[in-house]
């Protein structure tokens, strides 16, 4: 993951509300009023909407901007539209903010004050 997607994908997820939906999404094993199977990993919008008390608006607008980032991937079914979370993608973030911080006890070091 380059520096330019990997800054998209935080900048998308620096909104609570949409850290939550994304979080929502790889995670919710609770009741879903859409075509997901249980154990699929997904929601549809309906979903969503009630999980964030957004309206529906608000929630496509969010999800637009995920899916921009390539976090999340929509499938069709039938009306519905499942949303899910790109795996790859997101563990693409993680291992790249932990390469990062790979370097930080160095830096802290270098600026914290001497005793």
């Amino acid at each position: 993951m380059n520096a330019d997607e990997l800054l998209g994908a935080l900048k998308a997820v620096a909104e609570p509300t949409r850290l939550r939906m994304l979080q929502l999404l790889i995670g919710w094993e609770g009741p879903r009023t859409g075509p997901v199977r249980p154990g699929e990993r997904g929601l549809c919008l309906s979903d969503l909407e009630l999980l964030v008390g957004l309206p529906h608006a608000l929630v496509s607008h969010h999800l637009r901007i995920l899916k921009v980032a390539l976090l999340v991937e929509p499938e069709r079914r039938g009306r519905w539209t499942i949303y899910r979370p790109r795996a790859d993608r997101v563990e693409a973030v993680a291992e790249s903010l932990l390469a990062v911080g790979e370097h930080l006890p160095e830096t802290h070091a270098q600026l914290a004050p001497a005793a």
